[in-house]
């Protein structure tokens, strides 16, 4: 899983970083902006980046232009098995439908040996936000918080850049992201109504408290 703390800053100075640059710079899609959009494309494709949907919590940008380096993990598996033990610019480059990104990736480098991951680790940690408030749920990975509803948790991946928390009563919080997936309501006869954040909003309506995390935790 990629998370904030593994991902690096793009500094990488090459061509790409070259168009890429100029082209966050720019705040309005101009026809300059859609040029210098199928100017980095291209690019990416003559050096030979793969590129594949996914949605933006799994590779945490979402907005066209923005990207990262990352060191893929020997035991990585999916869209970037074949990077394993190599540094990898990720690209975000397209919008989709319901969320979806397509993104575009290809080796900068080797890994630097202090920076290869051999084994699959797993640290889990809740933010600052969630102690002190009510846990109507816990278990290894995730939490069930009371919510506070005076809090605004910032999000790039929410229309608004922020989880409103008013009109709900908790959160499911990931401890592996360290940041809430869900918001919850729940109903004097047991049931919960849930709704999935960042970037997928599937809701539903749920006989219990573990069948609504069940649901709205991946």
């Amino acid at each position: 899983m990629i998370t904030e703390s593994t991902i690096l800053i793009d500094d990488f100075e090459d061509e790409i970083l070259t168009i890429l640059e100029p082209f966050n710079a720019r705040k309005r899609w101009d026809k300059t902006k859609h040029a210098l959009r199928h100017e980095f494309v291209s690019l990416l494709e003559a050096k030979e980046y793969i590129s594949f949907w996914s949605g933006p919590t799994r590779y945490l940008v979402s907005r066209i232009g923005s990207s990262y380096l990352y060191d893929v993990p020997l035991y990585k598996r999916g869209n970037l098995s074949k990077f394993r033990g190599k540094r990898v610019r990720i690209v975000c480059t397209h919008n989709g439908n319901h969320s979806w990104r397509k993104y575009m990736v290809g080796i900068v480098g080797d890994s630097p040996p202090e920076k290869i991951v051999r084994k699959l680790s797993y640290v889990y940690s809740f933010p600052e936000y969630v102690r002190g408030q009510k846990v109507l749920y816990k278990s290894r990975r995730f939490l069930v918080a009371q919510a506070n509803k005076d809090l605004i948790i910032l999000s790039n991946e929410e229309p608004n850049g922020y989880i409103d928390l008013a009109g709900w009563d908790s959160i499911l919080v990931d401890g592996k992201k360290s940041k809430p997936v869900a918001t919850l309501n729940h109903s004097v006869d047991g049931t919960v109504r849930g709704k999935r954040r960042g970037g997928y909003w599937h809701e539903g309506v749920y006989s219990t408290l573990k069948e609504a995390v069940d649901d709205l935790k991946y």
